[in-house]
């Protein structure tokens, strides 16, 4: 089908002389991911107002914190951030500006977690890694000035489920009290072989936009072969947890031109239907991702969106 990608999409493609989208197998495509990235990336500077640091929180699990140089008496507020990439591609690098921006922006800190990819390590390693940094992180609000009762999960694509899938195991765990919110950027939430059924009329993304911008079916397909959960697993595949009505406040962006568009949307449905404060932020014409390429939305500024709904999160 045509696809109706705004004018100021279409500007973006010109610029960059072709279509961006990713073929080969999972670690080719994290190849072609990091040049992406870096392309992206080349012109970026670290902020002055930010101290950043890298740390080790085992031998296994690294993290970027992200703190405002000009330390306020009040404890900020902290998200333990998620990159995206398929569960297979991306790394803390890729999304340093973002990470700056948010820290910059609301202020609060942000601590990025390297977390174990695909296809080296399957399901649910990565998910053991998120829910070990978000403990770590958490367990050590008093050391860098964070506020124990404003922790929020934060991620964009792959990296969005991470915070989603995160919230549920903490309400899973008894554990509900430690998170304030999700800000859950073009998520996915469900597999297409196992979308529930009241919602099957509603999931149309994944072969309408099969072959849309930075985010293909085929990409994935192959993503979803690479991590290895079963398509009805409930820990991995939010769509289908029992936990949904225990959710806490969840903030949900929605790229129209992409596959995994329903995901966010059948997402926002559920946890609506169960009672959870939501914030939705659906941009039309724009695909998945659009941002990070610096793509601007009807809004003219996706940053202060999130802002915003980061704000919503608090405010719960």
């Amino acid at each position: 089908m045509t696809l109706a990608l705004s004018q100021s999409w279409l500007e973006i493609e010109k610029a960059l002389g072709q279509r961006p989208q990713f073929f080969g197998d999972a670690l080719a495509m994290r190849e072609q991911y990091k040049s992406l990235s870096n392309q992206i990336n080349a012109s970026n500077k670290r902020s002055a107002s930010l101290n950043i640091e890298d740390i080790s929180i085992t031998e296994n699990l690294a993290a970027r914190i992200y703190t405002p140089a000009t330390r306020d008496e009040r404890p900020l507020p902290v998200g333990v951030y998620f990159h995206g990439g398929g569960w297979c591609c991306g790394d803390v690098d890729t999304e340093d500006s973002f990470c700056q921006s948010v820290a910059e922006g609301l202020p609060c800190i942000i601590i990025s977690v390297e977390y174990r990819r695909a296809p080296e390590h399957k399901s649910p390693a990565l998910l053991q890694d998120v829910l070990e940094g978000w403990t770590w992180a958490f367990n050590n609000a008093s050391t860098f000035n964070g506020d124990a009762a404003r922790y929020f999960a934060i991620g964009q694509s792959a990296g969005g489920h991470l915070a989603l899938a995160l919230a549920n195991m903490l309400v899973a765990l008894g554990r509900k009290a430690e998170i304030r919110g999700v800000a859950a950027l073009a998520p996915i939430t469900t597999h297409p072989a196992h979308i529930p059924s009241k919602y099957v009329e509603k999931y149309k993304s994944f072969n309408d936009f099969a072959e849309a911008p930075l985010n293909t079916a085929y990409a994935m397909e192959t993503f979803f072969d690479s991590v290895g959960a079963s398509p009805a697993d409930p820990d991995f595949f939010i769509i289908n947890s029992e936990h949904l009505h225990d959710f806490p406040a969840t903030y949900i962006v929605v790229c129209d031109i992409d596959p995994i568009r329903d995901d966010g949307l059948v997402m926002h449905s559920a946890l609506n239907e169960a009672g959870v404060p939501t914030k939705l932020n659906h941009y039309i014409g724009l695909p998945h991702v659009f941002w990070a390429l610096d793509c601007k939305p009807p809004s003219g500024n996706f940053l202060g969106d999130v802002l915003e709904g980061i704000n919503f999160l608090m405010n719960k």
